[in-house]
């Protein structure tokens, strides 16, 4: 278990890239289900994670987008399944998929420039 940003406890499995948690009322928005904001920080730490893992560079976000597929509830097992899609010299692109069993609930593209 690991503690990033004040998350919460996350689940984190580098072999197959994948950040994961369980959603509790910490996670919430005023309608019971998990904050949007919540998600897009979470995304936004296993991106940056995974990519730091594979590549051994630092970086910083330059930008992401997101793209809501579905509610969170209360008690939902959360996976967020990272790919890199292309590494150049000054940005990495990434995309993942944040997911509840088989659906997808997130969908992320972002690009990570790399510290000097």
């Amino acid at each position: 278990m690991t503690r990033m940003a004040d998350l919460g406890e996350l689940y984190w499995d580098a072999s197959e890239k994948v950040l994961a948690v369980r959603i509790t009322p910490a996670h919430a928005n005023v309608h019971g289900i998990a904050h949007g904001g919540f998600l897009a920080t979470l995304v936004d730490c296993a991106l940056g994670t995974v990519l730091v893992e594979e590549t051994g560079t630092a970086v910083v976000t330059a930008q992401m987008a997101l793209d809501y597929l579905s509610s969170v509830k209360m008690d939902d097992w959360l996976e967020v399944h990272v790919t890199i899609d292309k590494r150049g010299r000054r940005l990495i692109y990434a995309t993942c998929y944040v997911r509840v069993g088989d659906r997808n609930v997130l969908k992320a593209n972002a690009i990570f420039a790399v510290r000097d």
